[in-house]
């Protein structure tokens, strides 16, 4: 196949926690099926260990850093003895990687050196308000990856260990076609079966006639074509490569939820969504729809940015070679 292999390499964000290692358990399932490796990275966000004051002529006092170090080695130990416990039995290669550097920074660096094609990371379950923040690594990664990010919530490790089944957030802009174009390679690989879903968001009609006084249902109507619209553009790549998806048109007041309820409906076993990939201030939010997705969905999500290395010639140019 002439473009990467969406998990030939999957880079995971591990410090020993139950999301971290409901993320190393979905990265070795991932990889299992799709014949990939599995990086595991352990960045240390902690800065004293690795700065040490050196003995001179100055008077200043000199703290004691031999329990520094040895903590910090024992954890090491510690940490290495866990993961290895978690991957004895799985049938991929393994690598582990200590590095020190801010977290999110030091694993995107990581996922740089190592050549990853994904990166996956762990969230806490969480419900109401609190899941208002997926956590600062994760969204620090998030913001940031170019390539595709598996955000997995601790008690989703495993559940339904391999990808049978997607929803595919579908609309006009560029980061889903991305996210299509990713969805389509998986199905390649490993004849993932996809459902391309596509959110006419618009108000309750019954509520805006009550309201307003006026019938919205031209406005829906619209609505749900500009939605077939853009799943038909979807389309496109996915048959020229003899990949034919099921398709659902969903009417609801935000796309997050509408693809949070097709997951259901369609016992999905992720979700699949784009993100501008946009950088410095303007990217404070990951943009509405992925980010209340990530926050949201019970099933993991796998986010796509526009800059991952999967471009639409890179398919039509599997569509003419077949």
């Amino acid at each position: 196949m002439s473009f990467a292999h969406p998990f030939a390499r999957i880079l995971v964000a591990y410090d020993a926690s139950p999301p971290a290692d409901a993320a190393l358990e979905r990265a070795i399932a991932l990889a299992g099926q799709f014949a990939g490796d599995v990086v595991v990275a352990h960045v240390s966000d902690v800065w004293a260990p690795t700065v040490f004051p050196l003995e001179t002529k100055s008077p200043r006092g000199l703290r004691e850093t031999a329990p520094v170090v040895r903590g910090l080695d024992a954890f090491r130990r510690e940490l290495l003895v866990r993961a290895g416990e978690r991957v004895a039995s799985c049938a991929v290669p393994v690598s582990l990687e200590f590095s020190t550097n801010s977290v999110a920074p030091g694993v995107l660096d990581a996922a740089r050196r190592w050549n990853a094609t994904a990166i996956a990371v762990g969230t806490r379950d969480l419900s109401g308000m609190a899941r208002t923040l997926t956590g600062s690594v994760a969204d620090g990664i998030l913001r940031n990856a170019n390539v595709p990010v598996i955000v997995v919530r601790e008690s989703q490790g495993s559940q339904g260990s391999e990808l049978e089944r997607l929803i595919v957030g579908i609309d006009a802009s560029q980061p889903s076609e991305g996210a299509a174009l990713f969805a389509v390679a998986l199905a390649l690989e490993r004849n993932v079966r996809l459902v391309f879903c596509s959110v006419a968001e618009a108000p309750d009609p019954d509520q805006i006639a009550g309201a307003y006084g006026y019938d919205p249902t031209p406005y829906v109507h619209e609505l749900r074509v500009a939605a077939r619209d853009a799943l038909d553009a979807a389309l496109h790549y996915a048959n020229a490569v003899d990949v034919y998806p099921d398709t659902e048109v969903v009417d609801d007041r935000a796309a997050a939820s509408g693809l949070i309820d097709a997951a259901a409906r369609q016992h999905a076993d992720a979700i699949v969504v784009g993100t501008h990939g946009r950088r410095h201030l303007d990217r404070v939010l990951l943009g509405s729809i992925a980010e209340n997705v990530v926050r949201r969905s019970d099933v993991p999500v796998i986010v796509v940015p526009a800059g991952a290395r999967l471009l639409p010639g890179v398919l039509a140019a599997e569509a003419v070679s077949r």
